[in-house]
């Protein structure tokens, strides 16, 4: 199956207590489907940034994507797509961000 192009952009205001302090984004994405999408972009995410110790804390091995409360995944429609070349060897594309959320950890 070829892959699609989907945006994934933030459905809560950047100030829910949903983002538990996680980094905001809007990104386009490479993929089969929506759910592989939201999965790209999680891994994308984790290898950007390792996920960091606060306190005795386990951390978090989670950046949002997969979470329908953050993140809202659709289609790009044709006029929408980027180019194939702005992907630049990656299957997401940063469109927006990072940007900080208003909520704590």
């Amino acid at each position: 199956m070829a892959d699609e192009f989907w945006l994934l952009e933030p459905s809560a205001a950047p100030e829910d207590s949903w983002w538990h302090g996680r980094q905001i984004w809007q990104v386009a994405v490479a993929a089969p489907s929506a759910a592989f999408a939201r999965l790209e972009a999680e891994r994308w995410a984790l290898r950007r940034e390792p996920p960091a110790h606060v306190g005795n804390e386990s951390p978090a091995l989670n950046a949002g994507f997969t979470d329908q409360r953050l993140y809202h995944a659709r289609a790009l429609s044709e006029h929408e797509i980027p180019h194939p070349e702005d992907f630049a060897d990656s299957s997401v594309l940063v469109l927006a961000g990072p940007m900080e959320s208003g909520a704590g950890a």
